[in-house]
């Protein structure tokens, strides 16, 4: 009798742990077809536009800011019929001589581009970019738990606000009025803004924040 509990009693246990190894099985089987169809699913395009909008919200508010008062001064001259390897030549000009004060390109008609100087501008850190920026983080940050897509639009708002910062902070000081029928339209531009900053007048009503990059 001894001897039939004993056996019996292993039995018991062999399958309780056959039991148990079983049931870890199939919950490893589980997961992984979950994680297997997780991968698989492609994301949906509204997912796919959300990224790409996310990822250049920022970069297109600092270039836009940051070149807009000279795509401005470009606005009456023959820039729009140039190609687009000269548009890109002036765009480096622009934004590199406005964050350090060199320009690599020098040769070629490039508007004066080739001169344009490094700037600071602190009433350029209000723009229409920091407004979207701050007004979307507001936005987020309302109590009311129904707003759809509170997140993506924080996200969205944080970069806005970053890269408008940063593009207003070194964009000129103010908008030129004078206007030259002469290639180097930027040229004579950078001259009288530097007189200006100079003489220590910085016009916040004048601060533009308009502009194109075609």
């Amino acid at each position: 009798m001894a001897r039939a509990r004993r056996s019996t009693r292993k039995g018991m246990r062999r399958r309780t742990a056959r039991r148990a190894y079983s049931g870890l099985r199939r919950r490893r089987s589980t997961t992984r077809r979950r994680r297997t169809r997780r991968r698989a699913s492609p994301k949906g395009a509204g997912s796919r536009i959300y990224d790409i909008v996310k990822n250049a919200s920022g970069y297109l508010a600092f270039a836009n800011q940051i070149t807009a008062k000279d795509y401005a001064d470009l606005s009456n001259t023959n820039y729009k019929n140039e190609d687009i390897a000269t548009k890109a030549k002036i765009f480096s000009n622009i934004v590199l001589g406005r964050l350090t004060g060199m320009t690599p390109f020098k040769s070629g008609n490039l508007y004066g581009s080739e001169d344009i100087p490094f700037t600071i501008n602190p009433n350029g850190l209000v723009n229409k970019w920091t407004g979207l920026g701050v007004a979307g983080l507001i936005y987020k940050n309302l109590p009311i738990k129904q707003l759809p897509q509170k997140s993506k639009v924080g996200a969205v708002s944080k970069r806005l606000l970053l890269g408008g910062a940063i593009g207003g902070l070194f964009d000129p000081p103010m908008n030129s009025t004078t206007t030259s029928s002469s290639p180097k339209v930027l040229g004579v531009t950078q001259q009288n803004r530097s007189a200006t900053m100079q003489r220590g007048i910085y016009s916040p009503s004048s601060d533009s924040v308009g502009g194109s990059f075609n």
